[in-house]
């Protein structure tokens, strides 16, 4: 009964619930730390701080109560391209890609006319790939390797509409992806490809801030 009453109070307060669609872009500043197993041995491993654009798409149902609040969710993709902030000893050269693909969501309140504020939350699965370079002993190597799982972002933003169909936001946040396996795709010393015994390395995982700004349409 009490939740009836709130339910009745507040669409006597918004009037009618509305359904839309809402499509957005994003780019973010995204700084995750990489932890994964070293070679050649991959019994140990160690952790490399990333830097680069994260860059982001999705695309909502949305459902609210006018000048109120209105909440969304839906698919997500997302892929960004880094460099390493250092080179531990014995690297040279590191480079990482992550793709991912999930389900968004993000609650907003729209009682302000200038500005909304929201939180959001992501999950899905991503796809983790990385080359690096360095030396083993006197040789060099080059090795190509990947990963992927679970990943998951929590951010809190505030959008300002230009337009009832166009609106710029900003959100900041954290992302991470608690650890997966490491798949060595090729590892060669000195331009021979070497055998690496994949199943004693450790999980690979990453976690980092997010700052973005983007644009979205609604219908």
């Amino acid at each position: 009964m009490r939740f009836t009453s709130v339910l009745s109070a507040l669409l006597l307060a918004g009037g009618s619930i509305s359904a839309g669609i809402e499509l957005g872009a994003d780019v973010s500043y995204f700084n995750p730390k990489l932890t994964a197993a070293v070679y050649p041995g991959l019994t140990t491993s160690q952790a490399t701080g990333f830097s680069g654009p994260l860059f982001t798409g999705y695309g909502h149902l949305t459902f609210g109560l006018p000048n109120t609040i209105s909440i969304g969710f839906g698919p997500t993709l997302a892929f960004s391209n880094q460099t390493a902030l250092e080179y531990p000893a014995g690297y040279t050269k590191e480079e990482l890609t992550i793709s991912r693909f999930g389900l968004d969501a993000k609650a907003q309140l729209d009682v302000l006319p200038f500005i909304s504020p929201y939180i959001r939350l992501t999950a899905g699965k991503d796809w983790i790939s990385w080359n690096d370079k360095g030396t083993v002993g006197n040789s060099s190597y080059i090795a190509s390797s990947s990963a992927g799982g679970f990943y998951y972002a929590a951010l809190v933003g505030a959008q300002l509409p230009f337009a009832p169909e166009f609106a710029l936001y900003a959100q900041a946040g954290f992302t991470a992806s608690p650890g997966s396996a490491l798949f060595t795709r090729s590892y060669a010393v000195d331009g021979v490809n070497q055998t690496v015994n994949t199943s004693i390395a450790g999980k690979t995982s990453y976690s980092g801030m997010l700052v973005s700004a983007g644009a979205r349409l609604s219908f």
